[in-house]
């Protein structure tokens, strides 16, 4: 239940896993005054929400859930125990590693010690080793070359929403952006002159710097396409479009861009795990094939390290690695 100074019980239940009190018999809250401390809580929880990504949130507060469900003790041997749990229950690797990042957050921003401790780092060391074929694997790459098929299809259709998904699928595979970067972009955004689009925040910049990231030519004729075609001038870049072809105020949810990229990736004749991570792995990969280093896929992507890009294009950068090049020539 939240309280006054914690409106959604988000931070009670984050730092102590305990749920937030009543506040009809919390004599405290009731007689704080107006504009008292219960102002500064609100604002704090609301602070301690926005410190990461919405989906990282979501993932953290279900890994708790979980933890909390077993009984297990929030000790050293409590967890590695859940673990134990966990991987009995035939789980992968990343849940594992998902419900210590959590539990430590959590003891983090209680200003607790963590009960991460050996124990528990050498159940999820063995965890990682035998369970590492877990899990769903990675995703199927949508490369350049199915990408623009994909968006050449979509436009064809001569629909408004065929202009639009044409235009979601070229830019995120151009600028190798997540879902929720895609949806939340503006049409100020978009410089068509300069062939750019800013991303005013993402996963790896929660403070909001900003990246700008390069558009093809047929990707800028797709975008202002689908503005010309949808009257838009201000506001959201990629709206829903009604059956009747009214285009809606909203911007799309990043569920609505999920399912347009599987929907057209496999209209394309994509076959495998698609989702909507796809375009930014078969953009890396691309860009691997293409002979681009590690460092220039890292930069483009706008990850923390190389370690992820190198990990989606494996198989492309061996094809350039040193044994094709220096002892087969290629």
């Amino acid at each position: 239940m939240a309280t006054a100074a914690d409106p959604e019980g988000w931070l009670l239940t984050m730092t102590t896993g305990a749920t937030p009190p009543d506040p009809a018999q919390d004599t405290a809250l009731t007689r704080a005054p107006a504009g008292g401390p219960a102002r500064p809580a609100r604002a704090a929880a609301h602070l301690a929400k926005a410190s990461m990504a919405k989906n990282t949130r979501r993932a953290y507060e279900a890994a708790l859930r979980g933890f909390e469900r077993s009984g297990r003790p929030e000790t050293d041997a409590g967890v590695a125990a859940y673990l134990g749990d966990l991987y009995e229950e035939g789980l992968s690797a990343a849940c594992a590693s998902m419900a210590v990042a959590a539990i430590r957050f959590r003891a983090r921003l209680g200003d607790r010690p963590s009960p991460v401790g050996a124990a528990t780092e050498r159940v999820l060391a063995g965890f990682r080793r035998l369970a590492s074929e877990r899990g769903r694997g990675q995703v199927t790459g949508v490369r350049w070359e199915q990408a623009d098929r994909a968006a050449s299809m979509a436009e064809r259709s001569g629909s408004l929403a065929g202009l639009r998904d044409a235009a979601i699928i070229s830019v995120a595979s151009d600028a190798l952006l997540r879902v929720s970067e895609i949806s939340a972009l503006d049409v100020s955004d978009v410089h068509p002159e300069e062939r750019t689009v800013l991303v005013r925040r993402s996963k790896t910049d929660q403070e909001g710097e900003g990246a700008v990231q390069f558009l093809g030519a047929p990707t800028v004729a797709r975008v202002r396409a689908w503005l010309l075609g949808a009257a838009l001038a201000e506001g959201p870049l990629f709206r829903a479009v009604h059956r009747s072809g009214r285009v809606l105020a909203g911007r799309l949810t990043n569920r609505s861009i999920r399912r347009i990229i599987i929907q057209h990736a496999r209209d394309a004749g994509v076959k495998g795990r698609i989702s909507g991570h796809s375009l930014r792995v078969g953009g890396a990969q691309s860009l691997a094939s293409a002979g681009a280093s590690l460092v220039e896929m890292q930069l483009a992507g706008r990850w923390r390290s190389p370690a992820m890009p190198g990990r989606y294009a494996q198989g492309q950068l061996a094809q350039h690695g040193a044994v094709a090049k220096l002892r087969y020539g290629l």
